[in-house]
């Protein structure tokens, strides 16, 4: 009865939401395209999250069927991106249209090419997903990881097109929300035909906000499936900044606000291990690199842009402002450490450095990222620190090669017995795709 009772009460309440919402989307798009043209070359995004693509673009790709993928961040996209390249192979004649909620994302997405067609997602109201279930016209729909939006679950079924959530994942920071809601979420999820979670306690959790437990599965991480950069990417970047054979890069990727604070403190002792250490700092979001270089000139240290890079420019310390790089840059570490894990974040992708035999640390808020936290700490390929004042001492034993190397096999014998999730994810998509 409780759950009736929050289903008959949530679901009436968010569907009048949107409503009331859809005229000031409406003015913020008018206004986004008005900016568009005040500012040559400027994108008017807003057009797309109404529902509104380009037709010629769909065109080019015109095809039989279509799988729209949706993965709200860059790094949602890029954990679907091998199995887009194997859905393509399975199914040569398909076109894989790939949404994300981040300008980020969509521009990761368009700059890897892996699908055909790369936008933002249309708002989870009634108007711009008629207009985005129109304009791709998919025979399957694929929603990566917790990205649960009842309009869009319900226009799916009313379309007859298939749902399975893949990838999915609860985490211990975002449970209690959706445990809050579960009423509307119970109606949601009725609506999906197949659940593929990372773990049994994801799976235990989406039963739990009413997903019918036949039809969930534990496939794993897609994370871990996604292959280190081509040697050729990593042989680039190494030119690209200048970085010499007797040169040890430490990397500190994917930082969040308040991480720097606490790791530009001890940035001294880590230069100090050896004249020959090089540290490259890249932020979650390039918001921050002039907040960073504020920071960094504050304490007296010297700094370059990765941009403003020359192949003979000496340096010690860089912000990376580039897309596209960080993966590269691990693979050219000795070690590395990512964030999102110095503050209660929950953790970002530790396996990217493991993939490319580089040892990794993090701080204690892995919530997300639990599974490999756990793998790498046990095998002794990754070290998980209680705050950033022990991040020298764990580089430092990093900085002898030997150490690095033996630390750098183990960290990528825990990610890599880890693999398969693709595998059992794709077998899924095409037994629901329609011949």
């Amino acid at each position: 009865m409780p759950d009736r009772l929050e289903s008959s009460f949530w679901a009436p309440l968010y569907r009048m939401g949107t409503l009331l919402l859809y005229p000031l989307a409406v003015l913020l798009s008018w206004g986004d395209a008005l900016l568009s043209l005040l500012k040559r070359g400027r994108e008017s995004f807003f057009r797309e999250r109404l529902g509104r693509y380009p037709e010629a673009e769909l065109a080019a790709h015109e095809a039989s069927r279509t799988v729209w993928i949706h993965a709200a961040s860059a790094g949602e996209a890029n954990a679907v991106t091998p199995l887009i390249r194997d859905l393509k192979a399975a199914r040569p004649g398909i076109r894989v249209v790939l949404t994300t909620s981040s300008r980020t994302g969509r521009r990761s997405a368009r700059e890897s090419k892996v699908a055909d067609a790369a936008f933002l997602a249309p708002l989870d109201m009634p108007h711009p997903l008629r207009r985005a279930f129109r304009s791709f016209q998919p025979s399957l729909l694929v929603v990566a990881e917790t990205e649960i939006w009842p309009l869009l679950f319900e226009r799916s079924s009313r379309n007859r097109v298939p749902l399975v959530l893949v990838n999915g994942r609860l985490s211990d920071r975002n449970f209690p929300r959706y445990r809050r809601f579960r009423g509307l979420f119970a109606g949601a999820l009725s609506q999906v035909a197949s659940f593929l979670m990372q773990t049994r306690s994801d799976a235990e959790r989406i039963e739990f906000l009413g997903a019918p437990a036949k039809r969930i599965r534990v496939a794993g991480q897609m994370k871990y499936d996604v292959n280190p950069p081509p040697p050729s990417r990593v042989a680039e970047l190494k030119r690209g900044i200048g970085l010499r054979e007797d040169d040890l890069l430490f990397t500190l990727g994917s930082l969040r606000d308040g991480e720097e604070d606490p790791l530009f403190a001890v940035l001294g002792k880590v230069l100090g291990i050896a004249p020959s250490v090089r540290v490259l700092v890249a932020p979650r979001h390039m918001r921050n690199v002039p907040v960073y270089g504020a920071k960094l000139d504050a304490l007296g240290i010297q700094w370059t842009l990765r941009s403003g890079m020359g192949p003979s420019r000496p340096w010690r310390v860089m912000v990376l402002d580039t897309f596209g790089e960080l993966t590269a840059a691990y693979a050219l570490s000795r070690g590395a450490f990512v964030g999102g894990t110095l503050v209660p974040i929950g953790g970002h992708n530790l396996i990217e450095p493991a993939l490319s035999k580089v040892p990794v640390c993090y701080g204690p808020y892995t919530g997300n990222v639990r599974e490999a936290d756990e793998a790498l700490s046990a095998s002794g390929g990754g070290a998980r620190l209680k705050d950033a004042s022990e991040l020298p001492v764990v580089l430092a034993n990093w900085a002898d090669a030997a150490a690095s190397r033996v630390a750098g096999e183990k960290a990528f014998a825990a990610v890599d017995s880890m693999r398969g999730a693709t595998g059992k994810t794709l077998q899924e998509l095409l037994r629901l795709l329609p011949d």
